[in-house]
């Protein structure tokens, strides 16, 4: 794992045709789900493993922590453990993306699910199938690809994860799921 910053970051997606925001500009990926996040930590980290083993087998990734405005310190010394191991010593604030190369596939799920765990707001990037996983503070994710038949296989993954896609009547305020209002 090599950590990045902010500048870095949106470098590496550039060189990977990535959007850096999917929801802003018309380069957003053709295919997109919104749906519940896992309840909880060991549903997640289970999610986020098959998403790794299924939609984005074998591949470079980035976790891109976006927002961990009201952290406590155990939730940092966890994230900050898991960069040490890896000989980071920057705060994540100076560096808060994570290059993962295909074989630390389970640094990229600890990362990813520990950010959900958290309610704090991350990425998940993979240049394949142009693939990004969203998550809007642990309560709902935000999924886009390329790729009609990844598509496919996300919504298999979420029927199997028995993960609900949000209904057509809610918006997104503020990070957290809500009735429409007329």
């Amino acid at each position: 794992m090599r950590c990045l910053t902010d500048k870095e970051v949106s470098e590496w997606l550039l060189a990977h045709s990535i959007p850096e925001d999917p929801y802003r500009g018309a380069s957003a990926p053709a295919n997109y789900v919104q749906f519940y996040a896992p309840s909880t930590h060991r549903h997640l980290d289970a999610f986020v493993r098959n998403y790794s083993l299924v939609i984005i087998p074998d591949s470079e990734s980035m976790v891109h922590m976006t927002d961990w405005g009201l952290y406590q310190a155990s939730q940092m010394i966890a994230i900050m453990g898991i960069r040490s191991s890896c000989d980071e010593n920057r705060w994540l604030i100076h560096a808060p993306g994570h290059l993962l190369a295909p074989e630390e596939t389970e640094t990229g799920v600890a990362l990813f699910s520990l950010s959900a765990s958290f309610a704090w707001s991350s990425y998940l990037y993979c240049p394949k199938q142009r693939s990004t996983l969203y998550n809007w503070e642990g309560d709902i994710f935000d999924f886009w690809t390329d790729c009609d038949a990844t598509m496919e296989e996300m919504k298999l993954l979420l029927a199997r994860s028995e993960l609900a896609e949000t209904t057509q009547g809610e918006l997104v305020e503020g990070g957290k799921a809500s009735p429409a209002t007329s």
